[in-house]
């Protein structure tokens, strides 16, 4: 008995976590290196060990924003919130004009082509075979610049030769809505 007392002593007050709350939604905002976000250990360096509760209520918070907490799962550990990743993103899609500030068409083209190509081939495609199929739609400095920019942003990665999605397509992307689309319209195309 005298265990469970101590524990829920150490229950922080719903004043102390709303304001852990709001700290959460600062430090996901701000962005202190050039990816997004921030690792469940850094998050419990700034808040303390009780963190994910914090992060809990952050949550609800941005909901209210049309905003969400997302987590991407480390690759080794899945499992161990302290090496996930914590992303504020928007609830919904960013539209075609929000996107233009970041990404140019034939990017986001390219993305999709990518996606689609390591989906279907199950989770990594050869770098040669992606460059041939981005070369196909586009010239090859363009094609550079877009795998090199994509890097950069976190949607893909290379890895022994191979292209796979990294952290950024992991969190954004729907991979079955998106093969579900380039079907759909397909289908729609070959009609008319």
């Amino acid at each position: 008995m005298r265990v469970w007392r101590y524990h829920l002593a150490e229950q922080p007050s719903d004043e102390e976590l709303k304001l852990k709350a709001d700290k959460v939604l600062k430090l996901l905002l701000i962005e202190p290196s050039s990816i997004p976000g921030m690792k469940g250990w850094e998050l419990k360096k700034h808040l303390g060990k009780d963190y994910l509760s914090a992060i809990k209520v952050a949550a609800v918070q941005a909901e209210g924003l049309g905003m969400k907490i997302a987590v991407v799962p480390d690759e080794d550990e899945p499992e161990n919130m302290d090496r996930a990743r914590f992303v504020i993103m928007t609830k919904e899609p960013l539209s075609d004009l929000e996107l233009s500030r970041w990404m140019r068409i034939e990017e986001v083209a390219g993305l999709a082509i990518l996606i689609s190509e390591i989906t279907i081939r199950g989770g990594a495609a050869p770098v040669q075979a992606v460059e041939r199929l981005l070369i196909a739609k586009l010239p090859k400095w363009r094609v550079n610049q877009i795998i090199s920019k994509l890097k950069r942003l976190g949607y893909i990665k290379e890895e022994n030769g191979l292209i796979m999605k990294d952290w950024r397509s992991k969190l954004e992307i729907d991979d079955t809505g998106l093969i579900r689309e380039i079907i759909t319209s397909k289908g729609e195309t070959d009609k008319q």
